[in-house]
C-alpha cells in the first residue's frame, strides 16, 4: 500500500494530455496492476491478522472456561469453609455453655461440700458416742457370748426383759394379793370345816398351775414380740434405704433441671415436711412421680436431639453433593 502511495505521489515525466492514447492506456494498466498488487498484499495481511485474531479468540475462550471452572471450585471452597466456620462456631458456643454450666456446678458442689463437712463433723461426734457404746456392748458380748447370738441382741433382750419384768411384777402383785386373800380365807375356814380347807388347797394347786401356765404363755408372747420387733426393724431399715435412694435421685433431677434452666434448684417436696412414716411414704410416692415426669422429658429431649442431628447431617450431605 505504501509502494502504491509512493508511485501515485511520484512526478510523471510526460503529461497525459500530451501523451498518446496507447501510452495513456499502458500507464493506466500499470497503475491498475500496481493497485491490484497492493490489494492482494493487503488481503494476505488482513487474512493473517484474521487468523491471528481467531487463534487469540480461541486462547481467550479457553482461558475463560478455565476461569469459570476455577470460579466454581473457588465458590465450592468458600461454601465448605463457611460450613466449617459455622460448625466451629457452634462447637465454640457449646463449649462456652458447657464451661458456664461447669462453673455453676463447681460452685454448687463447693456449697454442697461445705454442708457435707458440717454434717460430717456432727456425724463424727455421733460416731464417737456410738463407738463408746459399741465398745460397752462388745465388752458385755465378749464376757457372755453364750447368752447372745449377736451384739445387737443385747439391746433387744434388754428391752424385752424390761417389758416382761414390769408385766411380771404387776402380775406378781396381783397373785400375791390373791394368795393373801386365799390364805386368810383358809385360816378362817380351817377351824370351821376341814373339808373346806382341802378344797381351798385344791384351789391353790389349780391357781399354781394356772400361774405356771400364764408364765409359759408369757414367755411365748415375749419370744413372739422379740421376733416381731426384729422383723419390723428390718422392714424399717429397708424402707429408710428406699426413701433415701428416692430422695437422692429426686435431688439430682431437681439439680439437673436447675442447671438446664440456669437457676437455683427448687425442691417441691421436702423431707422435713413429713413427720410420720406414712407421710414419708406418701411424699416418696410424689417424688417418684416427679422423677417419672423428668425421665419422660429427658427421653423427649434426646429424641428431638437425635432427629435434629439426623436432619443436619442430611442437609450437610445434600449441600456437599
Amino acid at each position: 500500500m505504501s509502494e502504491y502511495q509512493d508511485r501515485m505521489s511520484a512526478p510523471i515525466s510526460v503529461p497525459l494530455d500530451r501523451a498518446s492514447t496507447a501510452t495513456q492506456l499502458l500507464e493506466m494498466k500499470r497503475q491498475m496492476q500496481d493497485i491490484q498488487d497492493a490489494l492482494e498484499t493487503q488481503k494476505s495481511v488482513y487474512q493473517e491478522k484474521e487468523e491471528a485474531f481467531a487463534r487469540r479468540e480461541d486462547i481467550l475462550k479457553n482461558k475463560d472456561l478455565e476461569l469459570q471452572e476455577a470460579l466454581i471450585l473457588f465458590n465450592r471452597f468458600l461454601k465448605q469453609n463457611e460450613n466449617k466456620r459455622r460448625t466451629a462456631q457452634m462447637a465454640a458456643d457449646n463449649e462456652k455453655k458447657q464451661k458456664k454450666a461447669k462453673v455453676h456446678e463447681i460452685e454448687d458442689k463447693k456449697k454442697e461440700i461445705q454442708t457435707l463437712k458440717k454434717e460430717l463433723d456432727a456425724l463424727k461426734k455421733k460416731v464417737e458416742r456410738n463407738e463408746k457404746y459399741k465398745e460397752f456392748l462388745q465388752k458385755v458380748y465378749s464376757e457372755y457370748p453364750e447368752d447372745f447370738e449377736e451384739r445387737d441382741h443385747i439391746m433387744y433382750r434388754y428391752w424385752s426383759l424390761k417389758k416382761t419384768h414390769n408385766e411380771l411384777k404387776a402380775h406378781q402383785k396381783k397373785i400375791e394379793a390373791e394368795t393373801e386373800e386365799i390364805s386368810r380365807n383358809l385360816k378362817e375356814g380351817a377351824k370351821a370345816q376341814q373339808t373346806l380347807s382341802l378344797e381351798l388347797n385344791n384351789q391353790m394347786a389349780k391357781a399354781t398351775k394356772k400361774f405356771e401356765k400364764i408364765l409359759e404363755e408369757k414367755s411365748n408372747e415375749v419370744a413372739k414380740i422379740e421376733h416381731q420387733e426384729t422383723v419390723e426393724a428390718s422392714k424399717k431399715m429397708k424402707l429408710s434405704t428406699c426413701i433415701s435412694s428416692v430422695e437422692n435421685i429426686y435431688k439430682r433431677c431437681c439439680t439437673n433441671e436447675a442447671m438446664v434452666l440456669n437457676k437455683p434448684p427448687i425442691l417441691s417436696y421436702k423431707s422435713e415436711e413429713a413427720s410420720t412414716l406414712d407421710d414419708k411414704v406418701n411424699l416418696t410416692v410424689q417424688k417418684l412421680k416427679v422423677i417419672h415426669r423428668y425421665l419422660e422429658d429427658f427421653s423427649s429431649i434426646v429424641e428431638m436431639w437425635e432427629v435434629k442431628k439426623a436432619a443436619e447431617k442430611k442437609l450437610a450431605n445434600k449441600e456437599q453433593s
